[in-house]
C-alpha cells in the first residue's frame, strides 16, 4: 500500500531553499491559499482536518447549520479576521446550494449525499473569497499583498510580483481525482451568481461558459449539470443564441483565434463572463502561450474557476512573471543579436529589449507557475486524498524490465495478471452479503494501451495473451498452481517476488487446479467450457469491439477510436477467431449497470477523459511512457475511486472489516505496469505528491490492551424510539407556537436571550495588537427603534424566519405573522445589542432597512435558541443509564501503521515492535517509559485502553498512523496534566479512596456520546471517579478546546446547568437503592483568558470559572485541583 511521507523534493522548476539545498514543493508556493487558511486557528489544512475530519462531523445539524460550523465556532476560526455571523451565513449559503444539487442525485442513490470535510471546506473558502471579492475588494487585494510580503520571508520563496487587482478574477481549485470536483464546480456556479446577483435575480453574466478537454467529457458535464438541477444548460452552438444564464459547454480544441468550420473565435464570447474550466493544467506548460492567451481573453471582464487533479505536474515547467519577461527578451536577443546571453550585450542593445506593456501583459499571461501560485484557492491533492484514507489502496505490481523480455515470462505474468482479477471477483461473489454494507461495485479489469494499429499494437497485445489462457491451457494450470501456492518466481527490480501471500484467499484451490481453472473460465470469460477467443466487430456501434468465448456472453470490450482499422489487422491472427455482428447493440453504455456481465475493458488512453465508473479494480498500463504522464495520473485517479461504506468514500479499518471476507483486497487497485520502466512516471507522481510507492511500503498491525475496571462503569444514551424523527421523538410529539413556551416547560428551561455584538472586528483586532486590554465596558449597548415598527416590511421578516425553520428542518415548529410583530412590540428585554450609537441613525429609507436586517439577525438567533432550549428540555428526560464493556464504540481495537522501507523507517518499526510486545503483555509500566521522536504514545494506567498513539509532527516521521487517537494538541496536554496530578500527593487528597478512570470519546458519532445538550454537546472525554464501597459514581464531561470567540450568553457554558438537571431526571428514574450517579461538565480553554474576545473585564475569570470553564494556561495542577474540588 502506498502512504504519503514527508515531501522533499517538488515538481521540476520549484525553487531551492536556501538553507536545506532542497527543492520546496509547489505546495509551499500558494500564496492565496495561505491566506485564506490564516482565517482559521493553526493555519494549515491539517490543523483544519484534525478537528473536522471525524465522520461525525458530516451532515446537516438539527439546525440547519453544518456540523462542520459547530465545531469551527469552538476555536477553530479567527473573529478578528471573520465575524462568526459572516461565517454562519456563508454556512448557510453552502448547505443551500449542496441541498439544491443533491435532491435528484439522493433520490437516485436512495442515500443522503453528505460534504467531506475537504468539500465543504473547499465551498467555505469560496463564500469568503467571494463575499471579500465583490464587498471588499481593496481590503482583499491588501491582504493578499501582505501573505506575500510574508510569503518572501521564507527562504527558497520564488520571485512572485505582488498581486494586482486583474490579479483577483480566477480562482482554482487542486483536488484530486475521485474527490468529487464536478459538485464543487456546481456549487461554485449557484455561490457565483448568488454574489453576483446581489437580490437582483434576472441578473446574469454575459454568458456562463464551461471549457472541457475533450467531448467525452462535455457529454459527462452535460448530463451531470441536469442531474444537478441545471436545466439550463447545453453544448455550445454558435448559430444560437440561449437565454441568459445558460450554461454552455465546449471543449477547448474548438477555441480559436478566429472563426472556422469547427473552431470558434475567443473574440465571440468577450464580455463579463463567468468561465468554469475542468482539467485546468491542460496548457501550461512549456507550449501555454496560445491557450493561456485565449483564457485571458475569455475571463477578461468577468471571473473564473478552475479545477485539476494535477496542477503541481503541469505547472513544473511553467515560469514565474520575472522568468517569463526574460524569456521574452531572450528571445528578441535571440533574434537581433544572435545570444540569449543577456549579460554580453551592451547599454545599447539591451535598450532594445525594453519591454512593451504588451509584453508585460504577455508575460503575466504566460507565467503559469506564478499565476496558478496565486489563484489556487483550495490544495485537497492526492497526497492529502489518500493520507484522510479516501479511495482505494494503490497496489503497484511491477515486474523487472529486462525479465519481461525473457522466455514466457510475460505470459507468466498476464496470467498472475488475471489471477489477481480473479481473485477480486471470487471474493466479489463469495462474500457479497458481507460487503453489502461497504458498496463494493462488481470488479472490472482494465487495460490501457498506447498504440492501437501496427506490429507493435498494444491491443493485440491483451488479445493475444487471452488467447494464450485460453488455448494453452495445460501451461497455464501449472503457473496457476505456482502462483496459488507462492512457488512463482516473477520478480520486482529489487529481486523480491512480487506476488509472496498475494493469493492467500484461493488456498482452497491448491490441489484444485483443474476446478480453479474452470471457475476462472466461468466468472470472468462468461464460458462454461474452454473454446477459442472471439473478436466481435459490432457494426452499429463505432468504436466498439466485444470479446467472447465461443458463443457464450460477452466477457470484454474493446473502445478504440478506429475499430474497424483494428478489426482488419486483427482478422489476420490465427490465435482468435473473428466475426462481424450487424444487429448487436453498443456495449460502452452498460459497462456500470448492475448487472452488467463485461469484466474486461480494453482501450486507448482517450476513451477514460470522458468515463466514470467506481468498478476499476485491476489495472494493466502498456506502454505509456513520460509523455502520457498526466493521462495515467488522471486514469490512475479514475481507479482509486470507492464508495465506501456508508458512502464515506474512504477505505475501511481493519477492526471495522468483516472477517473472512479479504475486503482490503477488493478496496485496492492493482496495477500492472507492461514494459516495466514506462512506469516510473507514475511513482515518480506519488513522490512528488509526497507519497510512498506501494512496493517501498511496510504494514504493521498494532493491537490495543484493554483496560477496563471489574465494576462496571456508567455511561448515557438517549432511549431508542425518542431520537430525532422516531416515534417519540420531539419532531413528532411537540408542535410549539415560536416565542411561547409551553405550559409543561414553564419553569423548566430558561426563556432565551439574544446578545448580538456589531462592533467591527478590526477594532478589537488593532487594540489587541497595541497590547490594550479593556477593563470597562465601552461598546455601546442599545435597542432598535421601537417607533420604526410599523414602516418594516413585516413580510419579508416573516418569510427569513420561514427560510431559516425550513433550512433546519423545524418542521414541527409554528410561525405565525401577527404573533411576530406581538413579540416584537413588547418587551425589548429579550435581547442585547452592541452597536456604534450612529448606526441607529435615521436619515434615508436605507437606514430603515438596516435596522430591519438587525432584528432579522436577532430573531433567528432567539429562534435557535428557543427551539432549542424546548428539544433539550425534552430529550433531557428520556435518557438511559447504560454500562461501558470492550465492545462500546469508544474502546479503539487497533492501530494500523504504513511505514516506509528505508533505513529511517525499519528504525521506527523496530521500536513500534518492542512497544507492541510490552502492551501485548500487558507491561503498562515500561510501556509508559516508551517514546520516539515526533510521537505521541501515552500508555496512562487509569484510561480503559492503551496505548493512546498519535503524531506531533506527521511530516518529520516515515510513518502513517490510523487513526489517530488525538484532534488537538490541548487534548494531549489534558490528559499529561491529569497523569501528573493523579500520581501526585495532591492529586491523591483530591481523589481520596475513589477510582479514577478516563476513555476518549470516539471520534463516530454512531460510536461515542452525544447527546443534545447546550447545543449538541458532544465531549471529547468521559472521566469517572467511582467509589468502590458504595457505588456511586461522579461521570464527568470534559472538552478541551478553544473558546476564543464565545461570549458569557453562549449556550455552551451553560452545560453545568444542564447536566445537573439531566442527573436530577435520572435520579428520579432510578430503582430503590441504586447508587447514585453524580453528572458534571467542563470546558478547558486552552485559549488563555487574556484572547478571549467579548469578555474584557479581567474579573469575569471568576464568573466563567463559576460556569465550569477552567483555563489551560493556569498549569495543571491548578486547573484539575479546581475541576476535582466540584467534584469532593
Amino acid at each position: 500500500m502506498a502512504r504519503p511521507r514527508k515531501t522533499t523534493a517538488a515538481a521540476g522548476g520549484a525553487a531551492v531553499a536556501r538553507s536545506g539545498g532542497k527543492k520546496r514543493s509547489f505546495h509551499q508556493e500558494l500564496v492565496l491559499n495561505r491566506w485564506v487558511l490564516g482565517f482559521f486557528q493553526g493555519g494549515t489544512l491539517s490543523a483544519l482536518k484534525l478537528r473536522l475530519g471525524d465522520d461525525r462531523h458530516e451532515g446537516i445539524d438539527e439546525d440547519g447549520q453544518t456540523k462542520f460550523f459547530h465545531e469551527l465556532i469552538r476555536g477553530l476560526f479567527d473573529p478578528n479576521r471573520v465575524p462568526e455571523a459572516d461565517l454562519r451565513r456563508y454556512d448557510l449559503n453552502v448547505v443551500a446550494h449542496w441541498q439544491a444539487i443533491t435532491v435528484q442525485r439522493n433520490k437516485l442513490e436512495v442515500h443522503e449525499l453528505q460534504m467531506k470535510y475537504f468539500q465543504y471546506l473547499s465551498l467555505l473558502f469560496t463564500e469568503l473569497y467571494l463575499d471579500w471579492y465583490f464587498n471588499h475588494r481593496q481590503e482583499l487585494l491588501d491582504g493578499l499583498n501582505e501573505e506575500m510580503a510574508r510569503y518572501r520571508t521564507e527562504a527558497g520563496a520564488e520571485p512572485f510580483r505582488d498581486f494586482e487587482a486583474d490579479d483577483l478574477n480566477k480562482i482554482a481549485f487542486w483536488n484530486a481525482t475521485g474527490s468529487g470536483k464536478t459538485l464543487l464546480l456546481h456549487v461554485n456556479i449557484r455561490q457565483y451568481l448568488q454574489y453576483f446577483q446581489a437580490g437582483r435575480i434576472d441578473h446574469y453574466p454575459s454568458k456562463i461558459i464551461l471549457l472541457t478537454p475533450n467531448e467525452g467529457l462535455s457529454r459527462q458535464h452535460l448530463e451531470e449539470l441536469h442531474l444537478s438541477g441545471f436545466g439550463f444548460s447545453q453544448f455550445f452552438n454558435k448559430a444560437q443564441t440561449p437565454a441568459r444564464g445558460t450554461i454552455e459547454i465546449i471543449d477547448i480544441n474548438k477555441l480559436g483565434d478566429e472563426m472556422g468550420d469547427k473552431t470558434v473565435a475567443v473574440e465571440a464570447f468577450e464580455g463579463n463572463n463567468l468561465v468554469l474550466v475542468d482539467e485546468g493544467h491542460r496548457g501550461t506548460g512549456t507550449a501555454a502561450g496560445a491557450w493561456m492567451a485565449r483564457r485571458d481573453a475569455l475571463v477578461r471582464g468577468g471571473f473564473a474557476f478552475e479545477y485539476s487533479a494535477t496542477f503541481g505536474q503541469a505547472v513544473a515547467k511553467g515560469m514565474t512573471v520575472p522568468a517569463a519577461e526574460e524569456d521574452i527578451q531572450k528571445k528578441r536577443a535571440k533574434m537581433l543579436f544572435n545570444t540569449t546571453s543577456l549579460r554580453s550585450l551592451d547599454d545599447g542593445q539591451k535598450a532594445q529589449l525594453v519591454l512593451t506593456a504588451d509584453d508585460k501583459r504577455r508575460a503575466r499571461i504566460t507565467a503559469t507557475r506564478e499565476i496558478y501560485a496565486k489563484c489556487i484557492l483550495f490544495d485537497y491533492s492526492y497526497k492529502f486524498f489518500y493520507e484522510d484514507g479516501y479511495g482505494k489502496e494503490s497496489l503497484i505490481l511491477n515486474m523487472n524490465g529486462e525479465a519481461y523480455e525473457q522466455a514466457d515470462n510475460a505470459t507468466k505474468y498476464f496470467t498472475a495478471c488475471l489471477l489477481a482479477y480473479y481473485q477480486q471477483l471470487w471474493l466479489w461473489n463469495t462474500h457479497h452479503d458481507k460487503l453489502a454494507d461497504f458498496n463494493i461495485e462488481k470488479p472490472l479489469w482494465v487495460f490501457v494501451g498506447n498504440t492501437v494499429l501496427g506490429e507493435e499494437s498494444d491491443i493485440l497485445e491483451v488479445l493475444n495473451f487471452l488467447a494464450v489462457f485460453l488455448n494453452n491451457d495445460t501451461q497455464v494450470k501449472t503457473w496457476l498452481g505456482d502462483l496459488i501456492s507462492d512457488r512463482a518466481q516473477i520478480l520486482d527490480a529489487k529481486g523480491n517476488n512480487i506476488f509472496t501471500g498475494r493469493f492467500t484467499p484461493l488456498m482452497g484451490f491448491s490441489g484444485k487446479v483443474d476446478e480453479l481453472y474452470a471457475d476462472i473460465l466461468l466468472r470472468v470469460f462468461n464460458a462454461s467450457a474452454k473454446q477459442r477467443l472471439k473478436l466481435v466487430n459490432i457494426k452499429s456501434s463505432k468504436g466498439e469491439l466485444a470479446l467472447r468465448v465461443g458463443d457464450a456472453e460477452p466477457f470484454g470490450l474493446i473502445n478504440i477510436g478506429d475499430d474497424a482499422g483494428f478489426f482488419g489487422m486483427a482478422e489476420e491472427e490465427n490465435s482468435f477467431d473473428s466475426e462481424r455482428d450487424d444487429f448487436g447493440g453498443a456495449l460502452f453504455g452498460t459497462l456500470n449497470n448492475k448487472v452488467s456481465r463485461l469484466n474486461v475493458l480494453i482501450g486507448s488512453r482517450k476513451f477514460t477523459e470522458g468515463w466514470s465508473s467506481w468498478r476499476v479494480s485491476t489495472m494493466g498500463l502498456l506502454n505509456m511512457g513520460q509523455g502520457e504522464g498526466s493521462q495515467i495520473i488522471q486514469l490512475f485517479g479514475r481507479g482509486v475511486r470507492l464508495k465506501g461504506k456508508g458512502f464515506s468514500l474512504k477505505r475501511s479499518l481493519p477492526q471495522d472489516r468483516p472477517k473472512g471476507a479479504h475486503l482490503d483486497k477488493l478496496e485496492a487497485l492493482n496495477i500492472f505496469g507492461v514494459r516495466a520502466s514506462y512506469m516510473a512516471v507514475f511513482k515518480d507522481y506519488l513522490r512528488e505528491e509526497g507519497i510512498t510507492p506501494s512496493d517501498e511500503v511496510l504494514e504493521l498491525d498494532f493491537p490495543t490492551h484493554a483496560n477496563l475496571p471489574k465494576g462496571k462503569l456508567k455511561t448515557l444514551a438517549l432511549k431508542d424510539g425518542y431520537k430525532d424523527n422516531q416515534k417519540q421523538g420531539f419532531k413528532r410529539t411537540h408542535f410549539p407556537w415560536l416565542y411561547e413556551i409551553p405550559p409543561e416547560f414553564e419553569g423548566k428551561i430558561k426563556a432565551p436571550h439574544v446578545v448580538l455584538d456589531l462592533y467591527p472586528r478590526v477594532e478589537a483586532l488593532s487594540s489587541k495588537d497595541k497590547g490594550v486590554t479593556a477593563t470597562t465596558e465601552v461598546r455601546n449597548k442599545s435597542k432598535l427603534n421601537a417607533n420604526l415598527y410599523p414602516v418594516f416590511d413585516w413580510d419579508r421578516v416573516y418569510l427569513a424566519l420561514q427560510d431559516y425553520k425550513l433550512q433546519r428542518s423545524w418542521s414541527n415548529l409554528r410561525l405565525d405573522r401577527q404573533k411576530l410583530i406581538d413579540f416584537c412590540a413588547g418587551a425589548a428585554d429579550w435581547y442585547t445589542l452592541f452597536i456604534p450609537a450612529m448606526e441607529l441613525n435615521v436619515t434615508t429609507f436605507a437606514d430603515v432597512h438596516k435596522q430591519e436586517d438587525v432584528l432579522i439577525r436577532l430573531l433567528t438567533d432567539y429562534t435557535d435558541r428557543f427551539y432549542k432550549a424546548l428539544k433539550t428540555g425534552y430529550e433531557g428526560q428520556f435518557y438511559d443509564i447504560i454500562q461501558i464493556d470492550e465492545d462500546h464504540g469508544s474502546m479503539l481495537k487497533l492501530y494500523q501503521f504504513e511505514i516506509e522501507n528505508t533505513d529511517d523507517g525499519l528504525e521506527y518499526q523496530a521500536k513500534l515492535e518492542v512497544l507492541k510486545k510490552l502492551v501485548a503483555d500487558g507491561k503498562i509500566g515500561e510501556a509508559s517509559q516508551w517514546n520516539a521522536p515526533h510521537m505521541v504514545a501515552i500508555s496512562f494506567n487509569r484510561h480503559l485502553y492503551y496505548p493512546l498513539l498519535a503524531l506531533e509532527d506527521k511530516e518529520a516521521v516515515p510513518l502513517k498512523l490510523r487513526p489517530l487517537a488525538f484532534d488537538a494538541p490541548s487534548e494531549v496536554e489534558f490528559i499529561r496534566d491529569l497523569e501528573a496530578f493523579y500520581n501526585s500527593s495532591e492529586g491523591k487528597k483530591a481523589i481520596g479512596q475513589r477510582s479514577l478512570y478516563l476513555l476518549r470519546n470516539a471520534d463516530r458519532e454512531d460510536k461515542g456520546l452525544g447527546f443534545a445538550l447546550a447545543g449538541n454537546f458532544y465531549p471529547d472525554f468521559l472521566l469517572w471517579l467511582v467509589d468502590d464501597a458504595s457505588g456511586k459514581q461522579w461521570l464527568t464531561f470534559v472538552d478541551p478546546k478553544g473558546l476564543r470567540n464565545l461570549d458569557l450568553s453562549h449556550p455552551k457554558l451553560g452545560l453545568y446547568k444542564e447536566v445537573k438537571t439531566l442527573e436530577t431526571t435520572l435520579a428520579g428514574q432510578a430503582n430503590a437503592g441504586e447508587p447514585p450517579l453524580v453528572l458534571n461538565a467542563f470546558v478547558l480553554s486552552s485559549t488563555k483568558f487574556a484572547d478571549l474576545l467579548n469578555v474584557g473585564d479581567p474579573a469575569k475569570k471568576a464568573d466563567l470559572e463559576s460556569r465550569h470553564v477552567l483555563f489551560m494556561e493556569d498549569g495543571g495542577a491548578a486547573y484539575l485541583k479546581k475541576l476535582f474540588a466540584v467534584l469532593a
